[in-house]
């Protein structure tokens, strides 16, 4: 099998803090044909800080470069309104791919995360749609076995993990039924993400430097050990340069031409770049 690499996107804005879409869609022409496709306005994204119009526009963004098989549009939000209208709204741009974070802020219990979920899958117009499991972000915790059951009554098309969640994948590939993909946020554990049945993995890393994490999957695929390490280590590097989070994604773009490192949200500043 191989694995995916969706390059979780980061949302680039201008030194004003505006949306910036000539950069946005830059960095979709520079990541068309190196990775399997984006995940557009997720945690990478700043989703929170994003208005609704801008949600979609980005959408619109990513389909020009992406056929709809490349784009998955994360329209997860703090209430099932929102969720439901930002599906409606990029579902109508062709979209075939939809993630939507688990409730958030406010405590839901198994019942209104279905309820949540099955709002959006019955507006989704056929296109699959995965649910996103972050517990340290979203405040919600999801068991294997309560997700499991939330799928197969809502028609949920499998699960992005980031977090625990993603920590905890192999329990959740044993509680799903083997046609339910699964994507990790872990991207440097792509290897054991696939091992343990995972479909690949949704990776902000992969936005800047996407491609020691596709030869980790090309090597997985092939079985080939020392390609593995290789690639592994380059993973490893990138992992460590840019600490994995939006504002160090953002500042290796920058330093390659592409966009601003402003961020819209409150962030610890970036660390000075190390990679070699």
């Amino acid at each position: 099998m191989h694995a995916e690499v969706l390059a979780a996107v980061p949302t680039l804005f201008t030194v004003d803090g505006e949306l910036d879409l000539a950069a946005n869609a830059l960095l979709y022409r520079r990541l068309a044909g190196r990775v399997s496709g984006v995940f557009v306005a997720g945690t990478t994204g700043e989703f929170p800080a994003l208005e609704h119009g801008e949600r979609v526009e980005l959408v619109r963004a990513a389909l020009e470069v992406f056929a709809p098989s490349g784009v998955v549009a994360h329209v997860g939000a703090a209430s099932t309104r929102q969720a439901v209208r930002l599906t409606h709204d990029v579902r109508v741009l062709g979209v075939r791919r939809l993630a939507a974070l688990t409730p958030y802020y406010l405590p839901a219990d198994t019942a209104a995360v279905r309820q949540h979920f099955g709002a959006i899958t019955a507006v989704a117009d056929g296109a699959e749609v995965y649910g996103y499991l972050f517990p340290e972000r979203s405040g919600i915790d999801v068991t294997p076995a309560e997700f499991a059951g939330i799928a197969a009554e809502t028609g949920l098309a499998g699960a992005k993990l980031s977090g625990a969640a993603a920590d905890a994948l192999p329990a959740f590939r044993a509680a799903l039924p083997d046609g339910l993909r699964l994507w990790s946020g872990a991207d440097a554990a792509l290897a054991s993400v696939v091992r343990a049945g995972g479909a690949g993995v949704v990776s902000g890393l992969s936005a800047a430097e996407p491609e020691p994490f596709t030869a980790l999957a090309a090597a997985v695929a092939a079985g080939d050990a020392e390609a593995e390490r290789e690639a592994q280590a380059r993973a490893d590097q990138v992992l460590a340069a840019l600490g994995g989070t939006p504002q160090g994604i953002k500042a290796a773009l920058h330093a390659q031409g592409i966009g601003t490192a402003t961020m819209r949200m409150p962030v610890t500043e970036a660390s000075p770049l190390a990679m070699g």
